[in-house]
């Protein structure tokens, strides 16, 4: 199960992780005044989206599973060259881009996609974003904050936000949502390194509904060569 499916639930607001492209995060309070730690958060934001390469790593943590790692870099005229690895039930959907031709791998066999596939999408910094690259990753939302909490650590500091669901926008499909809370890591230069995520509430059975994720961030430099591991026989490559 890749991330938008397993966030599929959060409807108005998703989760970091699941990098929803219709979303806007980098909304003002109705007073337009500054959160605690909010311009901390946008610095880091305005790097991720300037950068030229990086990526995500994204942990459910009801289960203690690293779920998706998304790695990317654009090349010398700007096309998007990514890796994505979706996990679950102990299976692994990879997905491979050189920026020209797209490569996939399902149940250990890969292939490389016809340009009628609709995942084949040529992904360019300037004008056809991939929003996994943007800073709809932070997943930040600066309206229906209940309370803002700074607090130092070791070799760093935290940025907590406790959020009214309602307020905030942030809504369930199938269920209702009794808290919002989204915690960010910062290093010791006040970069956003891990960003920590859970929702509450019930479903609409009356069970317990609990989405609880990090998303461990990955900035320029930090990704390494990002190569195709997929194998395609040659004789099915076309």
């Amino acid at each position: 199960m890749n991330m938008l499916s397993m966030l599929k639930k959060l409807a108005a607001v998703t989760l970091a992780a699941a990098v929803c492209a219709s979303c806007s995060f980098m909304g003002q309070t109705e007073s337009s005044e500054k959160l605690e730690g909010q311009e901390i958060i946008e610095k880091s934001m305005k790097a991720y989206n300037e950068q030229n390469s990086g990526g995500y790593e994204a942990y459910d943590n009801t289960i203690g599973e690293l779920t998706e790692r998304f790695v990317y870099q654009y090349d010398e005229v700007g096309f998007l060259i990514y890796l994505s690895e979706q996990y679950n039930d102990g299976k692994v959907y990879k997905e491979y881009s050189s920026g020209y031709a797209t490569y996939a791998e399902e149940n250990g066999v890969g292939k490389k996609l016809p340009k009628s596939d609709e995942r084949v999408v040529m992904y360019t910094k300037d004008y056809s974003r991939n929003t996994k690259t943007t800073d709809a990753i932070f997943g930040f939302i600066a309206s229906g904050v209940e309370n803002a909490e700074r607090k130092d650590t070791d070799g760093g500091s935290t940025l907590t936000y406790t959020y009214s669901p309602k307020d905030a926008g942030v809504s369930v499909d199938g269920g209702t949502l009794d808290s919002y809370v989204i915690e960010y890591t910062l290093d010791s230069f006040e970069k956003v390194r891990q960003i920590h995520q859970i929702a509450k509430g019930k479903n609409d059975d009356g069970s317990e509904l609990v989405m609880d994720y990090t998303v461990k961030i990955m900035y320029a430099g930090e990704t390494g060569e990002i190569e195709n591991p997929i194998k395609v026989e040659s004789a099915a490559e076309e």
